[in-house]
């Protein structure tokens, strides 16, 4: 047999008191020991002159199957263990911490979990051996098993015996198959028989390899964040050292806040000042995962990472987490029962109900939105890191009134603009508000069609009071937020920062262009919702289709137009059967989701005396879109006719204005029907087709003999 002094002088000159600088250092120190084991037992085995085994671990004590059988006489055994050799496995081990006990390399963290000296020597042994295919040969040698080329436990226990002493070479973490060893950082056996006890494979999965290696954790989904604070953690500071603090102090963390507050930002960031990533968990993918065994690798790549890595899970419920409540119990629970911290993320927080009494000791974080001077330094640092700049014009107080938008979201649209921009340029308004609008473009699937907003003030004829409100309401969206912060009524509003309109008037006199012109002027994009869509018969549907509505327009920065909204909006009454109860519960639902709304409502009907007084004292504006007077109309006429159209020149505006008292829409429709019987015959626009399409209208409009007084006013003139 080899003796232990001469092969330590061939492995090493012994081991200094330095440190390893690299896993590469320490590999190779940790190589050269697992060789010198199986040198020395290879020697034990074969080499051996006078032909006497050692029984330790699984080794055998001869060729004999009797000689295995009986009992070894006292005077047969051979005691291997090595004092020098056990003094050299741990100041190898030693090598991989510095003075206060930091561990230096990957593999020196995997160690400092809590592991026995035998679960340390099986992840060396394994890690090494995954190095270097010739361990392939040595280990079949080893163990006489030409089907086994990898390390077995039987093999990692003969080999322990000649540095490890008996009491540490403990083997039962390494058969339970619930220990951390066996869970993150062993594979589950793969063959088609599976070898327990003794015969167990010990092989590092692919994951675990690589962190080795590279101290990076490829297969989880890690948070960015940068190295430096950024402008965003920088003006939201307070939010940011309330996490930052909770991080170091709080075993359960919970943040709540808006869809794209920022929670993983911030998390991330306050993270990295730790010294740590952050995990990021989508539950609704999580709960996706059906193959029990993708979902146990899964948890177990979690806790590794975190264990090891120390990092923090983060768990994000989108959407409802009672949808997926068995799925986040589970993995909840699995987690903070091994982990020192965990963060739970919502828009809102989870229920009690959900996590049971596993909720005790949460710290919860409600995120705020980005106030208004925050997004304009986001915009502004956005901005800067592009290349690009806001002209000296600029007015970002205005443009983050008008939208209201998330750091991610502004993030991006700027990248969106750059691309459009030459550097060093001046950012385009245009160019901006149409990569905004894009950016917050939203999906409402049948509830609700987008309009075209192209009317200006030009094509709005309506009276001077009503443009007047109007202009107010624009006004309203444009400066709220120097009014809402920097003036401070933020505090004092009673309900939401958005704006809810009211117009009211008889058909067809120019509601629903008003709403486009509005629309126009802000740069907004307009929804009409279809009220066919929402409204339901059914007891809570229309509620939940309003919700809907207002869940898919939050954050778009988008113009709600409720046209004809008499049906839904309708005067409330005293209950005296369940259909009044039923009614009055939808009305009181969508009072409340205009007021939870941060964008612009506008609401359209025939009749104001269908709202209570409750209602019209929680609109904003309430505007009146009357019928035109005969000088509007005159207007309406002159505008309606395009530059191109053949229009005799017999015709009179003005007596049509005077005799025909119709409403914008009618006169377009008159005009567009005069046009189409003129072409018919071959004719320009005259007389006689304008008092058959005037006509037309009346009657539409339950108003007969309109043309007969039209022919009447013509040939008499106006009086």
């Amino acid at each position: 047999m080899l003796e232990i002094e001469k092969l330590t002088s061939v492995y090493f000159d012994g081991p200094d008191e330095e440190v390893f600088t690299s896993i590469g250092e320490q590999a190779a120190a940790w190589g050269s020991f697992l060789d010198m084991i199986c040198a020395l037992a290879h020697s034990a085995k074969y080499d051996d002159p006078e032909g006497e085994r050692s029984r330790v671990g699984t080794k055998t004590q001869g060729y004999d199957i009797l000689d295995n059988l009986l009992p070894a006489r006292s005077d047969e055994k051979k005691d291997i263990f090595s004092e020098e050799l056990n003094d050299l496995f741990y100041q190898l081990y030693q090598k991989g911490y510095d003075l206060q006990g930091t561990a230096l390399t990957p593999l020196s963290r995997v160690m400092s979990e809590e592991l026995t000296p035998m679960e340390i020597f099986s992840v060396i042994a394994a890690f090494v051996a995954g190095g270097n295919r010739k361990y392939e040969k040595v280990f079949s040698g080893l163990s006489e098993d030409t089907d086994s080329e990898v390390l077995t436990l039987g093999l990692c226990l003969d080999l322990a015996g000649y540095f490890l002493r008996e009491e540490e070479r403990e083997i039962f973490s390494l058969l339970d198959p619930e220990s951390f060893a066996n869970r993150c950082i062993f594979k589950k056996t793969s063959s088609v028989t599976p070898r327990f006890g003794m015969a167990k494979q010990l092989i590092l999965k692919d994951s675990v390899q690589s962190f080795l290696l590279s101290g990076k954790t490829e297969a989880l989904n890690l948070l960015e964040a940068p190295e430096d604070l950024s402008q965003e953690t920088i003006c939201r500071r307070e939010v940011y050292e309330e996490i930052r603090t909770a991080l170091a102090d709080c075993p359960v963390i919970e943040l709540t806040g808006s869809e794209g507050c920022g929670r993983r930002y911030l998390l991330s960031c306050g993270a990295k000042s730790l010294g740590r990533d952050v995990i990021f968990v989508d539950m609704k993918q999580y709960e996706q995962i059906i193959d029990e065994a993708e979902r146990n690798e899964l948890e177990s790549d979690i806790i590794f990472g975190a264990k090891i890595a120390g990092m923090i899970p983060y768990l994000w419920c989108p959407g409802n987490p009672e949808a997926y409540a068995p799925e986040l119990r589970r993995l909840y629970a699995i987690l903070t029962a091994q982990l020192p911290t965990v963060v739970l993320g919502s828009t809102k927080p989870v229920s009690d109900g959900i996590l049971g009494g596993l909720s005790r000791g949460v710290f919860r974080i409600a995120v705020p939105d980005v106030s208004a001077k925050e997004q304009e330094v986001l915009w502004q640092d956005a901005a800067s890191k592009q290349g690009i700049s806001f002209g000296e014009n600029f007015d970002l107080s205005v443009l983050v009134s008008k939208y209201v938008m998330s750091p991610g979201r502004i993030m991006e649209t700027m990248a969106n603009v750059a691309s459009l921009t030459k550097k060093g340029d001046d950012i385009s308004p245009e160019v901006l508000e149409e990569q905004i609008r894009r950016s917050c473009s939203v999906q409402f699937g049948e509830s609700a069609t987008r309009l075209n907003s192209g009317f200006t003030w030009e094509d709005l004829m309506i009276s001077p009071e009503s443009e007047k409100l109007l202009r107010m309401a624009a006004d309203r969206v444009r400066y709220r937020s120097t009014v809402n912060e920097e003036f401070g009524f933020a505090k004092k509003l009673p309900y939401g920062k958005g704006v809810a309109i009211v117009f009211y008037g008889p058909p067809g006199t120019g509601k629903t262009m008003a709403a486009q012109v509005l629309a126009n002027e802000l740069g907004l994009d307009i929804y009409r919702i279809d009220l066919s869509q929402v409204s339901s018969k059914y007891i809570g549907e229309t509620e939940k289709n309003l919700g809907a509505v207002f869940d898919a327009a939050k954050n778009s920065n988008a113009i709600l137009f409720f046209d004809e909204a008499d049906s839904l909006f309708s005067k409330r009454t005293e209950v005296s059967s369940s259909n009044d109860k039923y009614a009055n519960a939808e009305t009181s639902y969508l009072l409340q989701k205009i007021e939870e709304y941060s964008g612009v409502s506008v609401l359209a009907t025939n009749n104001m005396q269908n709202f209570d007084a409750a209602f019209r004292r929680r609109m904003t504006f309430i505007i009146s879109i009357e019928a035109p007077d005969e000088e509007t109309r005159v207007r309406l006429w002159e505008s309606v006719f395009p530059q191109d159209a053949p229009l005799s020149e017999e015709v009179d505006l003005k007596v049509l204005a005077h005799a025909a008292p119709l409403t914008g829409s009618s006169i377009k429709s008159a005009a567009t029907g005069a046009a189409y019987l003129a072409a018919a015959h071959k004719r320009p626009i005259g007389w006689e087709d304008l008092i058959t399409a005037v006509d037309l209208e009346g009657i539409k409009n339950g108003t007969m003999g309109l043309g007969s007084k039209l022919r009447e006013v013509m040939i008499s003139g106006i009086d």
